[in-house]
């Protein structure tokens, strides 16, 4: 039986400020002491099971998925400020509202999504030309609010006006900013509740969700069709019973599809231009492929799929940057693999970021080298979407639309970093740029 290294609270509680200023760093350094696998404080309160090992991964994960779920950290303190979508939800509950949204994240549903992507990308292009970027831009604030748009439109179609979606992202972002800190300094709580801070940010929330309410009643009573993912969530209807959802989880859905849908995928994109700004030489591929495949127009749905360099790019990116750094499960009942004993109650954790750049599954991980996944075949050893059947439901439309985007900056502008900047990467509820990437850019003739 394998003994477990145990980080005791000796070590972890003096370090817990620190590890919630920068956990990637705290976690790496435990690995490259601990191992692959250690027992951790959190907060020097919850003893939990850290791991970069794939197959204990794999094992929490996928194949033995029925005998964990999502922790109390997600299904409770999340859900309490961004609702119980699937991204909270958990049990036969969460089974049941997958089994109703899937069909909206189908292929074919995703074609008619298309061209309301690419009609937001090409407006914020226009804007953007129009503007003075001479002294520069922050990047990751461009791709905050073009994918905010695009999610925005995909989810409403024309039905909510631009100030209403501004309004709505400033709230999503106030929260999140706040519930890590409530994730990660557990002892601290009592101290958000006496200070208010606790409240205001609940307040935040039910003004969200009372938003989302006032835009899907305005949809119902216009009596309007949409080809968009609101009309599918109205028109789905449930197996068992052939009722529509109610309308406060339909709204907790559509909730749940702004905070998941727009930050990771603004992060990837952040990180992935701030690659392609460091190597000139694959921007230039990437533009030759795109020449190839869709010559002088955005490439179509299916022509997505026939753009290698620029999947790679993009999946080599999310590697280095995985914007869901970790995740966690609790155990429903003692388990075993590989010799690790894992107890009834312990929440394990799979640190994604450590796994991708472990050097134990990939050789000079640190390097950017999209060509490493033509021939990338371990398992569990990259999941940026997550894995097993909770595996991100929306992670072909996040592909679909980093694509789209990267091919039209591509084919207007060519990128270069502005020194000296000291990038860092942030790690929050999702991975981002400490103090946002600012880049030149210049217009291709």
């Amino acid at each position: 039986m394998a003994d477990i290294p145990v980080i005791p609270r000796s070590v972890s509680l003096p370090t817990t400020l620190s590890f919630a200023h920068d956990p990637i760093a705290g976690l790496q350094a435990y690995t490259e002491r601990y191992g692959n696998t250690f027992y951790l404080y959190i907060g020097g309160i919850s003893k939990s099971l850290v791991t970069i090992d794939p197959e204990v991964a794999q094992h929490v994960l996928q194949k033995q998925h029925r005998r964990y779920e999502k922790s109390p950290i997600q299904t409770d303190v999340l859900s309490k400020y961004i609702g119980r979508g699937l991204l909270t939800n958990t049990g036969s509950s969460w089974l049941r509202q997958r089994r109703l949204i899937q069909p909206g994240f189908h292929r074919d549903r995703l074609a008619t999504l298309t061209n309301i992507m690419q009609g937001v990308i090409d407006q914020e292009l226009d804007l953007l030309c129009q503007r003075n970027k001479e002294s520069g831009m922050d990047i990751y604030e461009e791709m905050l609010r073009i994918t905010f748009r695009i999610v925005g439109r995909a989810i409403f179609s024309e039905d909510v006006v631009e100030e209403e979606l501004n309004q709505l992202g400033a709230k999503i972002t106030q929260i999140q900013e706040y519930v890590i800190k409530e994730v990660r300094l557990p002892f601290l709580r009592w101290w958000y509740i006496l200070t208010g801070k606790r409240e205001r940010n609940l307040s935040l929330s039910r003004d969200i969700l009372d938003m989302q309410r006032q835009f899907i009643r305005r949809r119902e009573e216009n009596g309007a069709t949409r080809d968009d993912l609101l009309q599918m969530l109205l028109d789905s209807r449930y197996e068992d019973t052939g009722l529509p959802m109610e309308e406060q989880q339909l709204v907790e859905e559509t909730g749940i599809l702004f905070v998941a849908g727009h930050e990771t995928s603004a992060n990837a994109l952040a990180w992935t231009l701030y690659l392609l700004a460091k190597h000139p030489e694959i921007q230039e591929q990437l533009r030759n492929e795109l020449e190839e495949i869709a010559p002088g127009r955005p490439p179509g749905f299916t022509e997505l799929r026939s753009l290698p360099i620029l999947t790679n790019v993009i999946k080599e990116s999310m590697r280095l940057y995985p914007p869901a750094w970790i995740t966690d499960r609790i155990a429903l009942e003692d388990d075993e693999i590989g010799g690790v004993k894992i107890p009834k109650g312990t929440i394990v954790i799979p640190f994604i970021y450590g796994i991708h750049h472990a050097t134990q599954y990939w050789d000079d991980p640190e390097e950017f080298r999209p060509d490493r996944f033509l021939n990338h075949q371990a398992p569990f050893t990259y999941f940026p979407f997550g894995g097993g059947p909770r595996l991100c439901i929306g992670n072909n439309f996040a592909m679909m639309e980093m694509q789209l985007v990267i091919a039209a900056w591509l084919r207007r502008f060519s990128f270069q970093l502005i020194p000296d900047q000291g990038i860092k990467a942030k790690a929050l509820i999702t991975l981002r740029p400490a103090n946002g990437i600012q880049m030149y850019l210049q217009e291709n003739k």
